[in-house]
């Protein structure tokens, strides 16, 4: 028996080191670009921002009644705000939502607040003002709808969104249904003439008991489904609002149907395996351009208890938001509330906050793909245009609006070596404590392992400010620490940065050629140590100890192997070509290099093919 049971322990602690391999995270995670970080109201609060059909940006924000302003130059800098309404009968207007339609017509939909003493000739309401020349003057204020005329039978928070067949829609929350209860829906006007006139409201959402509020819609890529993202303080267990989603298919189009309490069309929006639940309202979601879904909430879970933007990736269901960020940097005392997110040029995300009273952007970079094209940079610790990394300035990917120390990364490689380099902001630099000192990892999947734990095929170098190297390699599901390498290592300090620049041989990687065609991953964390503690900032949602969620690298061009899948022939008329970077960026038609062109069909159906343009 005991011979038995010594087997069996045996057995099951071999088991337990079989590889776990799983599919390689594929989602996009946001890098945030600190550079683009501008100021675009001096106090207000609700910003919104679209970009205009003549390139242009336009914010709204209420502030003392309703207020508008232009960009001409991508957000760098912004014209003065005009006010489009003002508060006027002890009626605040707040919370305003902008569109532009197809045919040009910009609309701006905003929430008269009556403030107290209330009087019945003063209601809560919906309305909207109306632009046909690009901003430059407005309509009269048009009525949309009305709830009751105090704080508890209100109505809040419109959103506008145009469907393909013109139909405008504005979603609001209403509490003017439940004069006796505190209850809340979600409700639905439309407009067949571009906003001039609109239809009674409608219940789209409600859970009894609750409060669905803050409703943002949209149409996902596949053009047959709308998805509202709201707040919902109903989920058990929680005794908050969590972002949540309700949808319909646009074939229904809310016609005679609502989302209920227990219907499958009512969804948590994040993916809670990737992290702590992070509860908190005001939901924004978009779509980028080739279908993957952005989402913004406010929470305290993770910044001592203010409220600050957090902002995550989903996939083209609207489903399984993962790799949260913060796009503005904050200290413990600053607040980002009453946030929102646009979606710019080919696929650059702008994050808008009122930031401790102001409304600020920045600009985000979502990206699929690492890439390293052939090149033979000088190992110097000198940043220099034209060395073969991905981005001239090697800022292929950027941290630091967690963590605050802003940090650029970039790869190459040739026949000898994977190339690495890193640009750390930073004015407090520690090379005295070693380990516990300044220092940047990365991790190496250089077999496309792929798996939960550490395992054969996989590495984590730790380049120490001081010049040290500490290096592991994946061990049955640990690191085992094996310094012992032939990379070579550059740093170069100034007072307000340093440069971190390696060669790594394909031999200390496990390979006797570079791994051209063949998947491998990476992720890389960056470590300061300030006023005697450590503070670290890792790509979105790339575990240290499972390769699988680490970000996709490849030399050179993409595989085949990984093209997407394509239909040979169509009948049907072609109705759009769009072109994407292999990072999932839709780009123009000039675009050169290695392109994805993906054709559109008019019965829904698309055909993709990769090309190499020149």
């Amino acid at each position: 028996m005991r011979r038995f049971i010594t087997l069996i322990i045996a057995l099951l602690a071999t088991f337990s080191l079989v590889a776990e391999n799983v599919a390689p995270y594929s989602g996009s995670r946001i890098f945030w670009d600190t550079t683009t970080r501008k100021t675009v109201f001096s106090g207000g609060g609700y910003a919104r921002l679209i970009e205009l059909q003549d390139g242009r940006y336009m914010a709204v924000c209420e502030s003392g009644g309703i207020k508008y302003a232009f960009s001409t130059n991508k957000g760098n800098s912004w014209g003065e705000a005009k006010r489009l309404v003002s508060n006027t009968n002890n009626t605040p207007n707040c919370v305003p939502d902008l569109i532009q339609l197809r045919d040009g017509t910009i609309i701006v939909a905003y929430n008269p607040r009556p403030n107290a003493p209330y009087t019945e000739d003063r209601k809560f309401g919906i309305r909207c003002k109306r632009s046909t020349d690009n901003g430059n003057t407005w309509s009269e204020e048009i009525f949309v709808n009305d709830a009751q005329h105090t704080f508890d039978n209100g109505c809040w928070e419109p959103s506008l969104l145009e469907l393909p067949s013109g139909e405008l829609q504005l979603y609001f929350a209403d509490e003017g249904p439940y004069t006796y209860s505190g209850e809340q829906q979600i409700s639905l006007c439309r407009s067949f003439d571009g906003g001039q006139t609109w239809s009674a409201a409608q219940k789209i959402s409600f859970r009894p008991n609750y409060r669905d509020g803050m409703p943002v819609p949209v149409l996902l890529n596949d053009s047959s489904t709308i998805v509202v993202a709201l707040e919902d303080n109903g989920w058990s267990g929680v005794n908050d609002f969590l972002p949540t989603t309700v949808r319909c298919p646009l074939s229904t189009n809310w016609n005679n149907y609502w989302v209920n309490e227990s219907s499958a069309n009512r969804e948590k929006m994040v993916d809670y395996s990737f992290c702590t639940m992070a509860k908190g309202g005001a939901p924004y979601l978009r779509v980028l351009p080739w279908g993957e879904t952005i989402m913004s909430h406010q929470s305290s879970t993770f910044s001592g208890g203010n409220l600050i933007m957090y902002c995550y990736v989903g996939d083209e269901e609207a489903r399984h938001f993962k790799a949260m960020s913060t796009p503005f940097i904050t200290s413990g005392s600053d607040k980002v509330m009453w946030n929102s997110l646009a979606v710019v040029d080919t696929g650059v995300v702008v994050a808008v906050g009122g930031v401790n009273g102001n409304i600020e952007m920045i600009k985000g970079y979502p990206v699929r793909t690492l890439h390293a094209p052939f090149g033979h940079p000088a190992v110097d610790g000198t940043i220099t245009r034209g060395e073969g990394y991905y981005q001239p300035t090697c800022t292929q990917v950027r941290l630091g609006t967690k963590s605050g120390v802003v940090t650029f990364a970039d790869f190459a490689y040739d026949a000898d070596s994977l190339y690495f380099v890193c640009r750390v902001s930073d004015r407090t630099q520690d090379a005295t404590n070693g380990a516990q000192g300044d220092a940047v990892r990365l991790l190496v999947d250089a077999d496309n392992v792929s798996d939960t734990k550490p395992q054969q095929g996989v590495y984590s170098h730790f380049f120490r400010l001081d010049g040290k190297i500490q290096r592991w390699e994946g061990n049955n599901g640990s690191w085992k620490r094996n310094d012992e390498c032939s990379i070579r290592l550059a740093i170069k300090q100034s007072s307000t940065f340093y440069v971190m620049e390696a060669a790594i041989p394909w031999a200390d990687l496990g390979q006797t050629e570079p791994p051209v065609a063949h998947r491998m991953a990476i992720g890389i964390e960056m470590q300061d140590r300030r006023n005697n503690s450590i503070v670290s900032e890792s790509i979105p949602d790339a575990s240290t100890n499972a390769p699988w969620t680490w970000m996709t690298l490849w030399l050179g061009e993409l595989p085949a192997s990984v093209e997407p899948a394509r239909r040979d022939s169509s009948s049907a008329d072609i109705i759009r070509v769009a072109y994407y970077s292999f990072d999932g960026r839709e780009v123009s038609p000039d675009w050169q290099g290695p392109v994805i062109v993906t054709t559109h069909f008019s019965d829904g159906t698309k055909q993709s093919r990769k090309l190499l343009k020149r």
